[in-house]
């Protein structure tokens, strides 16, 4: 008979090893957190003297004549098992509170007892199927450097005892490379963290591993997370892979994907949680992290577990976006110098929001003066740069009334008030609204759920992506995404993917998304009925289009053209076919300048632009219907091509949101821009073939365009 406990996410405790009984003899590494424990709480435990020396293979054999079901039921835990009437009579925990609890199994062993058996768990890492190590289970005990195990009941009757025995167990060395030792973590005065550590001999590289998570009820599991590989003794919490491009606009890059309650606040039972979840999520046991040391296969025992919790709340990773939504719905433009705030709302590492203090920096804020047929405002603006407090994050406020004679001065001036009154992190009462997801009124057999029949080649880097797609190409409002568990886990999540699915496919019309309350439905507006004179349906809109090109590319498409003679064709068609919109950008352009963000909304007029329609439907478009025109053509021809978006900043420091492509030719990726071969947006005259696959290195590009498809840019 099997006494199995297990949790939700059930995460590895004990190895098997032999001990005829349970006297432990002393060792002189009683651990300092135990000895404030029994200070503080002497009544709640009976700790029992020394800790126990074990070897990796070692099995535990408890010795009881008590059979499992026999042992009186402890009040705060269910019984194990569907259906089980009793529940083990041991817990064992990584950390000296007793809170990170790791479940674990243990089965009768004949006359001899309970033998406590491991459930493993491994070290991983998104790039590859295979462990990086067994933290416990696989290899017998793990990796930790102390496990502590609590007895319940009493192994002669069964009865709970008063005060639980808590038991120390350490895994010997042997075998191992030695644990890396005196494992220290520094705050910079750039809001990083650096974390060092004494060289191990023999060691080629080190496991920066981050450990435990906490769920919606409260309860935190022991969950290691691959933080870092390094070579050296030290690691910077904005280390970035070599070659990856520093931005000012974000920090500690490594710890971006942690959770935040950014990912859901102010998304109405998003995800399923509220905000008391969300609140239990992030106010469970402090962040640790650990060292192993490794050298080929073979890796050390983890280093002593070094909390960190309180550093990671001095962290900043990026502006909380919902945060500061709530708190100035205007953004990032403001009328006077005097509107600009004086703090801003930024995500911590440790999940949490905190409100940290703005200082401008006149040297590099400038202004930018008007030009209605390319940019977003017609009249100058003052671009002012600030930072947030001592760190090296970087950012823009745009004013639009300003005395450009003083500005400098008047920036001057308000920097050393703020620098005078700067205050250290603040814990703001955030609320949010609830406005930015809806219902899913749509009938259930209207709701799509399968992968459906498309019309041509779907592309995407996601299996969600992909199903978007194919289900937006065949017009379905509304979208079950609910089956997919790892692709749509955050909001971000769910929109990179439907933005994707948009820009890659150019049958995909553009539209508006929002999600069900459960987050399981994913509805989409496209208003194709009213963009267009012939008040089409979205898949009517798809049809044709599909036809259009179909055509297009029959005409333009000779037997025997290589992929270069086929590019160069399609742009030549584009542009002989296309006009660029500027009274569509002028219209879109009015929208952005109202300082109120809720009211950027296009109208059904402008979506044509944005998606394959408008060169089709109107001859017209702007940079994203070029690209995705382009792109419609090119997978139909046989081309392989990819939609990239981004930034062009201009010579004046202006910049402009953009969308152009790239091609691969004979195994190498170039740049295709029909928009700006066009003349259209780019402050230069109509060359065909200016932007006509150039080399990604090419000046043209390297001194002004900055991407932002982090999973287009690993492809290419």
């Amino acid at each position: 008979m099997r006494l199995a406990h297990t949790f939700s996410r059930a995460v590895a405790a004990l190895g098997i090893f032999t001990v005829v009984s349970f006297a432990i003899p002393a060792a002189a590494h009683a651990d300092d957190s135990v000895d404030q424990l029994k200070k503080t709480n002497p009544s709640a435990y009976e700790w029992a003297e020394g800790v126990q020396e074990v070897k990796q293979g070692d099995r535990l054999i408890v010795p009881t004549q008590v059979s499992p079901k026999n042992f009186e039921i402890r009040k705060d835990i269910a019984p194990s098992g569907q259906g089980a009437q009793y529940t083990p009579p041991f817990s064992v925990y990584s950390d000296a509170t007793l809170t990170v609890d790791l479940g674990f199994s243990v089965a009768s062993y004949g006359s001899q007892g309970l033998a406590i058996a491991p459930n493993p768990i491994t070290l991983m890492t998104r790039s590859q199927a295979s462990p990086l190590a067994d933290i416990t289970g696989n290899s017998g005990w793990g990796l930790l450097p102390m496990y502590y195990l609590v007895q319940y009941n009493d192994l002669d009757t069964g009865k709970l005892l008063e005060r639980p025995i808590v038991r120390r167990i350490r895994v010997s060395d042997e075998g191992f490379l030695p644990r890396p030792q005196n494992v220290e973590v520094d705050e910079e005065d750039n809001g990083t963290f650096t974390v060092s550590w004494d060289p191990v001999e023999g060691a080629e590289s080190y496991y920066l591993v981050h450990l435990n998570s906490t769920d919606d009820k409260g309860v935190t599991r022991l969950n290691p997370k691959l933080m870092a590989e390094t070579s050296a003794t030290s690691w910077n919490s904005d280390q970035r892979e070599e070659g990856e491009r520093k931005f000012d606009t974000t920090l500690n890059a490594a710890l971006r994907d942690f959770f935040t309650e950014e990912d859901f606040k102010g998304m109405e039972k998003s995800g399923g949680f509220t905000d008391e979840q969300l609140d239990a999520m992030l106010n469970g046991k402090g962040d640790q992290i650990a060292v192993i040391a490794k050298k080929g296969v073979k890796v050390s025992k983890m280093s002593d577990l070094l909390d960190i919790e309180g550093t990671m709340g001095n962290t900043p990773i990026k502006i909380a976006s919902n945060a500061w939504r709530e708190l100035n719905p205007n953004d990032s433009r403001f009328q006077s110098l005097s509107d600009i705030p004086t703090q801003i709302p930024m995500v911590m590492a440790d999940g949490h929001t905190r409100v940290l203090p703005i200082i401008v920096d006149p040297e590099r804020s400038w202004i930018s003066t008007g030009n209605p047929r390319t940019i977003r405002d017609p009249q100058a603006k003052l671009h002012v740069s600030y930072h947030i407090g001592h760190s090296r994050f970087t950012n823009t406020f745009i004013v639009y009334n300003f005395d450009p004679s003083t500005y400098l001065n008047d920036l001057t001036k308000m920097k050393e008030e703020q620098e005078k009154t700067q205050t250290g992190y603040i814990a703001p009462d955030l609320t949010y609204s609830k406005q930015t997801t809806t219902k899913s009124t749509a009938p259930d057999d209207k709701i799509a759920r399968t992968f459906p029949d498309t019309p041509m080649q779907v592309l995407g880097t996601t299996a969600l992506s992909k199903y978007l797609a194919a289900n937006m190409m065949n017009g379905a409002a509304d979208i079950d995404i609910s089956q997919f568990k790892d692709d749509a886990a955050t909001i971000t999540q769910i929109q990179e993917a439907f933005w994707e699915a948009k820009n890659q496919n150019g049958l995909v019309p553009w539209g508006y998304p929002s999600l069900s309350e459960d987050g399981k439905i994913l509805h989409v507006e496209y208003g194709t009925e009213d963009a267009i004179e012939q008040h089409l349906s979205p898949k009517d809109y798809t049809s044709q289009i599909n036809s259009a090109a179909d055509k297009a590319v029959a005409d333009i498409i000779k037997p025997g053209m290589d992929d270069a003679a086929k590019v160069r064709a399609i742009n030549s068609w584009m542009i002989e076919h296309t006009t660029y919109n500027y009274a569509g950008l002028d219209k879109m352009q009015e929208l952005w300048r109202d300082p109120d963000r809720k009211k950027h909304r296009y109208t059904h007029d402008l979506f044509p632009d944005h998606d394959a329609g408008g060169i089709f439907f109107k001859g017209t478009t702007v940079c994203e219907g070029y690209a995705n025109t382009f792109q419609l053509l090119a997978t139909k021809s046989g081309v392989t091509s990819v939609v990239v978006t981004g930034n062009v900043t201009y010579s004046d420091g202006s910049s402009i949101g953009h969308a152009w492509n790239q091609v691969k030719i004979n195994g190498t990726w170039k740049t295709v821009d029909v928009t700006w071969n066009d003349g259209g947006d780019s402050r230069q005259e109509a060359i065909e073939t200016r932007y006509l696959m150039i080399d990604n290195n090419s000046p043209l590009l390297t001194k002004q365009r900055t991407w932002k498809d982090p999973a287009i840019k690993k492809i290419l």
